[in-house]
């Protein structure tokens, strides 16, 4: 069940620029997060902050991801755009969260868990590629 959308998904990332594998893989992992947080959206206001927190730390993720594999891998387009774009996207993740806790009275640490699925989605693929290794340095 999860290999045909695994394989939609996949085309769909690789249509919208993701050419790279290794950061295909890991914006997938932070898609299935948010695809596994949804369930909690019928836990009442805390799961809609949970999901809100997923939902905003898989955009910024993919963002993320997409500037990082154009600087590191592709080398493609100004460097200072990017790095403009970089800046401007956390102003508006900060004015998102700034917005949702204090106007929409949201839980910060329930948005703060759910952004946090980016660094265990991070931590996750670090692990998998230290224990992966199957060669021995001398």
């Amino acid at each position: 069940m999860l290999a045909p959308m695994r394989k939609k998904i996949e085309r769909f990332l690789y249509a919208r620029g993701f050419h790279v594998p290794e950061v295909r893989k890991m914006a997938l992992h932070q898609i299935y997060f948010l695809c596994g947080a949804i369930p909690a959206l019928a836990f009442g206001w805390k799961g809609v902050d949970l999901v809100t927190g997923v939902l905003l730390g898989t955009l910024n993720f993919l963002a993320l991801g997409k500037l990082i594999q154009e600087l590191v891998y592709l080398q493609k387009s100004a460097v200072i755009v990017q790095i403009f774009s970089f800046y401007g996207r956390l102003l508006l993740t900060t004015l998102a969260f700034y917005v949702l806790i204090v106007h929409v009275g949201s839980s910060g640490v329930w948005l703060l868990m759910g952004f946090s699925t980016v660094l265990i989605n991070i931590l996750l693929w670090g692990m998998s590629e230290f224990l992966g290794k199957t060669s021995k340095e001398a």
